[in-house]
């Protein structure tokens, strides 16, 4: 039987996924966060005040998704929403003090996480993966 290197490409990619998103999930609890908390937290500390819409969609989740993360990210009073002056159908959501307090802490620590996780993995392997993984995505992207 023959190698089929694509279905070894999904599981591969799969596998991989799951190993590097259960490190950092860990990671995340000990902010007391989800890796989604911690992408919305991420978005707004860098991109600021967001729309809700635009958030889902910049962090991969859906609409009905990015409603109970803000509502819990409220509740642990690290967002705020606002409603739109123009359009009282769309609202924003902006980072807290307290928030804003937190993620500037979390997210260099992360990043230093990250650091360690990818620590022997060659640099130019690594941005060549970057490089290729983009390729793919814009390939699969392109397909019916």
């Amino acid at each position: 039987m023959e190698e089929n290197v694509d279905l070894k490409l999904v599981i591969a990619l799969a596998r991989a996924h799951s190993a590097l998103f259960g490190k950092i999930e860990k990671s995340m609890k000990a902010y007391d966060l989800t890796i989604s908390e911690f992408g919305v937290l991420e978005l707004l500390y860098y991109k600021g005040t967001q729309p809700v819409q635009q958030i889902a969609e910049k962090i991969l989740v859906t609409s009905g998704t990015i409603t109970y993360i803000v509502n819990k990210l409220q509740e642990k009073e690290l967002v705020a929403r606002k409603k739109c002056e123009k359009d009282k159908r769309i609202f924003y959501v902006e980072l807290t003090k307290t928030g804003e307090t937190l993620i500037s802490k979390v997210f260099p620590e992360h990043e230093k996480y990250l650091g360690s996780l990818f620590e022997q993995i060659d640099p130019e392997i690594k941005s060549r993966l970057v490089a290729d993984l983009f390729s793919m995505k814009a390939c699969v992207e392109k397909q019916k």
